[in-house]
């Protein structure tokens, strides 16, 4: 049988490292050289050419000067939808719980309501008609005003309740 050398290539490959010494070879010791490296790279930096400086480019030229980056639309657009969301969101959970602390009066509690409300009304007129009618106190005049502000205030509770058939009550 015939066994062809399969471990050797059939091209030689580039070296491109130095080969290593052999273990007989003494290396070279006190190798030193006379050559002043900063003088040789002064002489060798005056003596290069300048770098060219790229010619003045104005952005201002390009197409896309002045228009909005793509990426910086579709950061505020996918901003404005959170935002839209957030805002629908909270809306949603302010309306349930407004519902929730909303009842309706029945027809019988507005009447008695209101009932309730023209006894108060009659019991603060007569303490106000029974007020002396010089007010040289400021005392008197302060209790005049007390009066005065419950009657309005009565009234036009009186006249919200008159008006309307539905009254909702919210709880807090």
């Amino acid at each position: 049988m015939l066994v062809a050398s399969a471990h050797k290539p059939t091209t030689e490959k580039m070296r491109l490292k130095a080969a290593v010494p052999l273990k007989t070879e003494v290396p070279t010791m006190g190798l030193h050289s006379k050559k002043n490296f900063v003088t040789a790279n002064a002489i060798e930096t005056i003596l290069a050419k300048p770098k060219q400086l790229p010619e003045d480019f104005r952005w201002t030229l390009k197409p896309e000067f002045g228009e909005v980056p793509q990426y910086l639309v579709k950061n505020k657009q996918q901003v404005a939808e959170e935002k839209a969301r957030v805002e629908e969101h909270l809306r949603l959970r302010q309306q349930q719980e407004h519902d929730a602390h909303v009842t309706q009066m029945s027809e019988q509690e507005r009447q008695q309501l209101l009932g309730d409300l023209k006894t108060k009304w009659a019991t603060v007129n007569t303490a106000y008609q029974k007020l002396p009618f010089s007010l040289d106190t400021p005392a008197k005049m302060k209790r005049k005003e007390t009066f005065e502000r419950q009657l309005t205030e009565i009234e036009k509770d009186v006249r919200l309740l008159e008006h309307g058939s539905t009254v909702l009550v919210l709880q807090e």
